[in-house]
């Protein structure tokens, strides 16, 4: 028995499924937008309140132990050697002070300590930072491990740019100022797009340019509120020095998350402003090998 219609009877075909309609944009993702001052400082609030855990616990494995080594080293730079004689029929106690060599030590091994940690920490707080602000979750594993893999990069330019501002400043002042914020997203350059040593910091000049007095504010506002918040919970501690180092720590460690956001998006803002900058492309970025 014939299972088919015969030619030219029965049911015709069935239609074609209807073609899909174009996605939105004609199949382009949407580039990241541009912000004003107040939309990247509350921004960079927003989100830190959205990833808070993780962005607290990137700073604080590194500013705790960090400050405990800080306060074990000063005690012995700063402490003092006491002894008691006797002085006819009296003991009397004399205090002696720490050598110059004792104190220079200590201090050399607290900055060495110091500039080393605080370049991991900035590595790996921007890296969770970037992540955070595209979307995706943070990593603290990943944030630390890319931080001591790139700790040395960060180091060098961290120290340019340094030099340069310290340099700048020396000139009367306004020449330092410039040059601060010309070079205020050297680091993320860095991290983001795998620029070295002097290609950041051009990569900065070149994004700022242009965008001078933006960039001015939003660095300076931002450095008011982070300086204003760390030294209201800094003073808690009042004069006992131990209670202040906790109270400082407790600071830093919640103002970090929130100027590490800021310096991200004011980067982000910056190429917006000048490329056709999307997520995907920043993911690109992020996960190249180099």
């Amino acid at each position: 028995m014939n299972q088919y219609p015969p030619s030219g009877g029965g049911a015709p075909p069935p239609p074609p499924p209807p073609t899909p309609p174009p996605p939105v944009g004609g199949g382009e993702e949407a580039s990241l937008p541009q912000r004003r001052l107040g939309e990247i400082l509350g921004s960079a609030f927003e989100i830190y309140r959205n990833n808070a855990a993780q962005l607290l616990t990137i700073v604080a494995l590194i500013v705790v132990p960090l400050s405990v080594v800080s306060f074990l080293v000063a005690r012995v730079a700063l402490g003092v050697k006491t002894k008691h004689e006797l002085i006819g029929q009296q003991s009397v106690k004399i205090v002696e002070p720490r050598s110059f060599w004792i104190f220079a030590l200590a201090a050399l091994i607290s900055a060495a300590i110091g500039i080393i940690t605080t370049a991991i920490l900035q590595a790996a707080i921007l890296r969770g930072a970037v992540q955070a602000t595209i979307g995706d979750p943070v990593d603290v594993r990943e944030s630390y491990r890319w931080g001591l893999r790139r700790f040395r990069s960060v180091l060098l330019v961290s120290i340019l740019v340094g030099l340069v501002v310290v340099v700048g400043f020396i000139l009367l002042i306004i020449p330092g100022v410039i040059f601060l914020i010309f070079l205020s997203v050297s680091v993320p350059a860095l991290i983001v797009e795998g620029l070295r040593g002097r290609q950041a910091m051009r990569r900065s000049w070149n994004l700022v340019r242009g965008h001078f007095w933006h960039v001015f504010g939003v660095v300076i506002i931002a450095a008011i509120i982070t300086a204003l918040v760390g030294g209201l919970i800094s003073a808690i501690g009042g004069g006992n020095r131990f209670v202040g180092l906790i109270f400082g720590a407790v600071g830093q460690i919640i103002v970090a998350p929130y100027s590490a956001l800021v310096t991200v998006l004011l980067y982000l803002d910056l190429r917006a402003r000048k490329e056709n900058l999307t997520g995907t492309t920043l993911r690109a970025e992020l996960q190249a090998d180099r």
